[in-house]
């Protein structure tokens, strides 16, 4: 059967997961945050994610290096509730990137917008470019996807540097929000901080994605928690610092609101309109890593048999290419229906946290039932807790978790019940049923 090389060194791999994290998060949640919160809530809800995705870090460490495979989080599930388990995962992180891809289209057409003065039509256009450029980047294959994370990352540090440099006196103002946030309780909403801080988890998503490229990572036993922990500190001191600004900035009256609110910030540097353009090109590599690792998932479960097996096929470039064509067809169509019902980027991305909230739920099963030692009830307990609390505000959002849950089971019981079917209806080819029930219970991953 074929399957993917492991090309990801750990440069690579770095490079992979900080785009994944910071592209989409750094860019859009600093406004959509100070759209839903005060000043003080949101610098609570930043402080808040970051301390409680350390653990998370340490069990998505410890799986990958356990199963460093492209079915990734599928792998962990099964680990966690049983084959049954992979099928669910399956649907529900397939149903989050139904979400997840749109919204980081509609992102970059914010700035597009923001940068054109272009209408709402305009901007729905816009999405649907951007979804055309991130389905061309993954034909060409993972060395371009590669040298655009490596140009998008050394863009995103260039401004980084120039709106620090720029806006100096807003990092004073932060620290002061910051410490007024930590010491006056009669100014913070307990509501606010949650809602703020589920919306914040989108920030912390890229290591479940990255959990679906781990089998094409080179030396993964040396590389994969290095690729992890690496990231997440990158990743942290980038989050904080842009939160410190934005927030001082709002608290001084600039106003940072939206999508594109970023881009408030960046007016203030000369040629800021050229610097929005970068943003977008920062935006457009993101999305570009997101379906890289979506079709992977779809790739990796067509490949096991959960979804049909036309799936689970390479181009003669070793490119899922129906996956990626699955991507682009239901993308366009979402952002299409986004537009039309008037749909917010911060619900897209409110239905994609709730799910992977589920999804790690699963995880922590997981780490707990593989791992050994006392530090696996430290970890487990913290993120079951850290999870509960992030669960704690969803409501009648629920349902679209459960439901992608409940297909996924659906599908499996039903593929074992036919497959069973077969072989009572056969008996004389018992040992070609067997052998595919067998399948079904452990169904082969994308390294097979």
């Amino acid at each position: 059967m074929t399957k993917l090389e492991r090309t990801i060194t750990l440069k690579k791999g770095i490079a992979l997961a900080t785009s994944m994290l910071i592209g989409s998060g750094i860019l859009a949640l600093p406004g959509l945050a100070i759209g839903i919160g005060n000043v003080h809530e949101v610098i609570l809800g930043w402080l808040l994610i970051t301390f409680i995705t350390i653990p998370r870090i340490q069990i998505s460490s410890r799986l990958g290096l356990r199963f460093p495979s492209t079915a990734g989080i599928a792998t962990y599930v099964e680990e966690a509730v049983g084959t049954g388990g992979r099928y669910s995962v399956s649907y529900l992180v397939s149903g989050s990137y139904l979400f997840g891809l749109p919204a980081i289209a509609f992102i970059g057409s914010e700035y597009m917008q923001e940068l054109f003065n272009l209408s709402e039509f305009g901007g729905m256009l816009c999405a649907i470019l951007i979804i055309n450029l991130m389905f061309i980047s993954n034909l060409i294959g993972i060395r371009f996807i590669t040298i655009l994370n490596y140009l998008s990352i050394i863009v995103l540090f260039l401004l980084l540097g120039l709106i620090i440099a720029f806006n100096y006196d807003f990092v004073g103002s932060g620290l002061q929000v910051a410490g007024e946030a930590l010491t006056k309780k009669d100014i913070i909403d307990p509501s606010a901080i949650w809602n703020v801080t589920a919306l914040l988890f989108w920030a912390f998503l890229g290591w479940e994605n990255l959990s679906f490229s781990l089998g094409e990572i080179k030396e993964p036993e040396r590389n994969v928690p290095r690729i992890y922990w690496l990231s997440f500190a990158l990743v942290a001191a980038i989050y904080m610092l842009i939160a410190l600004i934005t927030v001082g900035a709002s608290a001084t009256g600039v106003s940072i609101n939206g999508a594109a609110g970023l881009s408030s910030l960046v007016l203030y540097i000369p040629n800021g309109n050229l610097l929005i353009g970068l943003i977008i090109i920062v935006l457009a590599a993101n999305a570009c890593s997101w379906n890289f690792t979506a079709s992977r998932l779809i790739y990796a479960s067509g490949n096991s048999g959960v979804f049909p097996a036309v799936f689970g096929k390479l181009s003669k470039k070793k490119v899922p290419l129906n996956s990626l064509i699955a991507l682009y067809a239901l993308s366009v169509s979402v952002i299409t229906g986004c537009y039309l019902f008037k749909i917010p980027i911060e619900s897209m991305m409110l239905l994609v946290n709730q799910n992977f909230i589920f999804l790690c739920g699963f995880v922590i099963i997981a780490y707990w039932k593989t791992e050994n030692g006392w530090q696996k009830w430290i970890f487990a307990i913290l993120s079951f807790l850290s999870l509960s609390f992030l669960a704690s505000g969803f409501t009648w959002k629920v349902i679209y978790p459960v439901f992608l849950i409940g297909i996924g089971y659906f599908s499996f019981i039903t593929k074992r019940e036919d497959t069973m079917s077969s072989h009572i209806e056969n008996p004389q080819s018992g040992e070609k049923h067997a052998i595919l029930e067998d399948s079904i219970n452990h169904p082969a991953t994308s390294e097979k």
